[in-house]
């Protein structure tokens, strides 16, 4: 575990190309840790220059160059506790059970629903970015990075008011995995709140192979003390690389979510939009828009290829009838997946239901044309897709 150390801001006034080296400083003095592997740099340094382009304010250029310090953050508490823990990848990760699907079609709701299950594990918020052995959950509010990572997820939150009510956050909730993934550089997530066309075609042609085995070694450090646990991810990013996915996790257990491209894509843009703006304070809603419907439009086409490979792997859960029967839903996984569902689980399910009902939320009444977008153009888009799930 890294010593504590005071919030060491790194020196970007000079441009984010100039003040690289500060920005690895600042990680290495936040953790106390120095070895940040191999593989990372390219990445890196794509997004760095992209960044300089942007010609941010600098309020938003400080708040950007912390958001990238997370991942470095995040990747030296990775390689120094395997360095302490060489053993942790004793055991294989079996059948992890992986729901993936596109941005707003119930993914993060039936994240949440089957985290509540203790034959689960999943990665929590705190720790995708302080990757260790998961310490007694007595313990966490102890332990320095819980600490610093909470007070910093609340200043992302109040960045961007509109983001918690429409991807509510806690530091001790389970994450998606796409926050382990960052730490390579090579992700969808920098893309998606910066406006980096460069990156994003290099990012597009990548391998991402490396990326989830890395993924895999740091589940294995997490759960650690609890091997025989099935691990439950979330990425809807993972549609992007699923190949890549079912490389690393050969025996996965994937659940597709689906909604009509027509409702979900300007949803989606609605999210990055709250989330760019608090990166760089300004948007171009139109370019915003043509990226994320062309991104998800070959998402959703790889993983189709994917999984033609291996379809037994595969189950499909319609939003539709997800909003209609959540616990249906979650009773028919469990089915599907030969996965026992125990009556005080499903209870505990059915409270936490209760006391989080799904609202319609304003940006499901987002339409398409204030990102530059038509129905008519996203149902040509995704013609196949909507045709293949009964959304024409």
């Amino acid at each position: 575990m890294g010593v504590t150390a005071p919030l060491y801001e790194p020196d970007v006034s000079a441009g984010y190309v100039a003040g690289r080296q500060s920005i690895i400083d600042a990680a290495r003095t936040r953790t106390g840790h120095d070895d940040l592997g191999t593989g990372w740099e390219e990445g890196f340094d794509r997004i760095l220059r992209e960044l300089d382009r942007l010609d941010l304010d600098p309020t938003r250029a400080a708040r950007s160059a912390r958001k990238l310090g997370t991942f470095l953050d995040a990747r030296l508490h990775a390689e120094q506790g395997w360095k302490a823990y060489p053993e942790f990848n004793a055991e294989p990760i079996r059948q992890p059970v992986i729901i993936a699907g596109l941005v707003r079609s119930g993914t993060t709701a039936l994240h949440k629903l089957l985290s509540i299950d203790p034959q689960f594990q999943a990665p929590e918020h705190w720790l995708t970015l302080a990757p260790m052995p998961r310490p007694p959950r007595e313990r966490w509010a102890s332990v320095p990075e819980y600490r610093r990572l909470a007070g910093y997820l609340d200043e992302q939150l109040g960045n961007a008011p509109g983001l918690k009510e429409h991807h509510n956050q806690a530091v001790d909730d389970a994450e998606e995995s796409i926050y382990l993934l960052a730490q390579n550089f090579t992700n969808n997530m920098f893309p998606s709140l910066w406006d980096m066309p460069d990156y994003d075609r290099w990012y597009q042609q990548q391998d991402e192979t490396p990326n989830y085995r890395r993924l895999a070694d740091a589940l294995r450090l997490i759960g650690h003390r609890e091997p025989d646990r099935r691990w439950l991810l979330k990425n809807p990013t993972d549609l992007f690389a699923m190949d890549a996915v079912l490389t690393a996790f050969p025996d996965a257990l994937v659940i597709q979510t689906h909604r009509d491209p027509v409702q979900a894509i300007p949803s989606i843009c609605g999210l990055m939009h709250t989330a760019r703006y608090a990166m760089s304070g300004k948007v171009d809603s139109e370019r915003l828009g043509e990226r994320e419907s062309r991104f998800y439009a070959e998402a959703v086409r790889r993983a189709a290829q994917a999984r033609r490979r291996t379809p037994g792997q595969f189950m499909d859960v319609d939003f539709r009838e997800f909003v209609a029967d959540q616990l249906g839903t979650v009773r028919a996984i469990y089915e599907r997946f030969g996965l026992t569902l125990q009556s005080e689980v499903e209870a505990r399910m059915k409270a936490w239901l209760d006391a989080n009902p799904r609202t319609s939320g304003t940006m499901q009444r987002i339409e398409p044309e204030a990102f530059g977008l038509t129905a008519d153009g996203l149902a040509r888009q995704y013609g196949e897709y909507r045709a293949a799930l009964g959304y024409v």
